[in-house]
């Protein structure tokens, strides 16, 4: 198998990275790494192996299997450029710390590389939101978890939303989020958003801490067209799309739509999203499931 690997310069991640990388070669893989990783390595670990290279520019996506993100959520959402094109599935590892969309541990993935080599696997195909400036061309972007706008200054911004044409509201508040449903366990779920399975096909729009107390975050159909205007008192606010920025200024309008591409996420047979809900966000959990603790703590009780 024809495998490329990507991953940030992080110091502390090096006996992880190095883990997996001698698991893939162990298991005959033709590894391609991320040139700013291998310089990276090569550079820190003595006797490093010089492997084939990938960068931006130099990107062999014909002939690969898969593609292997090393490090966390970020790292993961910072692969995605690589592949959404052109349907690479992505494995994430997570090096990192939570780990949602990489939930793969580093311990996990020798089992996990064993299924996808046996087929135990299925692939997941998750949808992207696209962002772009209304009648221009001079902002746009994709993402997977989500599109917002934030305020830059101490007042409130207002976003007006409309929904195949038809005003939904105006929101005065610190921003608006509208999520994937990749997306809802992430920014979207911090500020009281729904958990949405992944392959749903809906899309979130939740306000940021709006100055309204009967605006909640709302759930629409993916195959909606958004159309955003942003007032704001200050000269500037913020855009984003994932890891990706924008500076914009008040009175632009932008359209938020799904993108034609899609990302493909491999799903090892011993992994799948409950699992990591509950792995990950404690999803459930309750002291009284616990039989143990709970009969441990009735003995205290007067």
């Amino acid at each position: 198998m024809r495998i490329a690997v990507y991953g940030r310069n992080i110091p502390k991640s090096i006996d992880s990275y190095l883990s997996i990388l001698n698991m893939l070669k162990a298991n005959g893989c033709k590894l391609f790494i991320y040139d700013e990783l291998a310089r990276f390595l090569a550079k820190n670990v003595s006797g490093f192996c010089d492997c084939s290279t990938f960068s931006e520019e130099n990107y062999p996506a014909a002939d690969l299997s898969f593609f292997v993100s090393l490090g966390g959520d970020g790292t993961f959402l910072e692969s995605t450029r690589f592949i959404r094109k052109n349907n690479i599935p992505v494995l994430g590892v997570n090096t990192g710390s939570l780990g949602f969309l990489a939930n793969v541990s580093v311990d996990e993935f020798q089992a996990a590389l064993n299924e996808i080599l046996s087929g135990k696997y299925a692939i997941e195909h998750r949808a992207l939101i696209h962002v772009a400036e209304h009648d221009k061309k001079d902002i746009s972007a994709c993402a997977l978890n989500e599109i917002t706008l934030q305020r830059t200054m101490p007042s409130l911004i207002s976003t007006t939303v409309e929904i195949n044409g038809e005003r939904l509201s105006q929101y005065w508040s610190d921003g608006l989020i509208i999520a994937t449903p990749t997306g809802s366990t992430a920014y979207s779920m911090s500020v009281g958003g729904p958990i949405i399975v992944p392959t749903a096909s809906n899309f979130v729009i939740s306000p940021i801490a709006p100055h309204n107390l009967a605006i909640r975050p709302f759930v629409i159909s993916d195959d909606t067209e958004i159309k955003i205007k942003l007032q704001t008192r200050g000269e500037k606010a913020m855009l984003t799309a994932d890891n990706e920025m924008f500076e914009i200024e008040s009175g632009m309008e932008f359209t938020v739509k799904k993108s034609k591409y899609k990302i493909s996420i491999i799903k090892p047979e011993s992994i799948n999203f409950y699992k990591t809900l509950k792995n990950k966000l404690m999803w459930g959990y309750d002291i009284r499931n616990d039989i143990n603790v709970y009969q441990h703590s009735n003995r205290y009780r007067t």
